[in-house]
């Protein structure tokens, strides 16, 4: 199956390679759907506001382990279908460090982009300001946000920074 296949050439990826190959995705998918988010607080923000709308306490804003967790969104994105085409390029031809900038890579800062970037996929976010405190607004593009979907979103997510491939 296809989704097999992309999932092994993810989990074949060094550490780095798997890192630098979710940072060009991201970058490409922040093109083409504009996430809103410019700095890390507001990716946390993102991911805080939707665990607490899907009820789920204490999950944690970080990787275990950044570069499984990266195998794993690069494989979930090659799940997409509006990011199949780009992730099967990247895991055909992955980038090499010269091809990076990153001299310094953050590999939680990775991780988070690309979760964001995959929740992208799925719901539209805004920032809204309400009584002197920041929230975050989701809606689904095409049809309403129910809370089952809302909580199917963010057990994807944790499962995508958390659990062992």
């Amino acid at each position: 199956m296809a989704d097999d296949i992309h999932a092994a050439k993810a989990a074949a990826l060094a550490d780095r390679t798997a890192l630098l190959a979710l940072e060009e995705i991201t970058h490409e998918l922040g093109q083409k759907f504009p996430t809103g988010v410019a700095t890390t607080l507001q990716a946390r923000q993102v991911l805080e506001e939707l665990f607490a709308q899907a009820g789920v306490e204490d999950a944690p804003l970080r990787a275990n382990d950044p570069a499984a967790a990266a195998r794993r969104i690069l494989a979930a994105l090659a799940r997409e279908e509006d990011a199949r085409e780009l992730a099967e390029e990247v895991l055909a031809d992955p980038p090499e460090d010269d091809q990076m900038g990153g001299e310094d890579l953050a590999a939680d800062l990775t991780v988070l982009a690309g979760v964001v970037a995959f929740l992208r996929l799925h719901v539209a976010f805004r920032f809204k300001r309400e009584q002197g405190r920041n929230t975050v607004e989701f809606r689904f593009e095409k049809k309403p946000l129910s809370n089952g979907g809302l909580s199917a979103l963010a057990r994807s997510v944790l499962s995508l920074m958390n659990r062992e491939p």
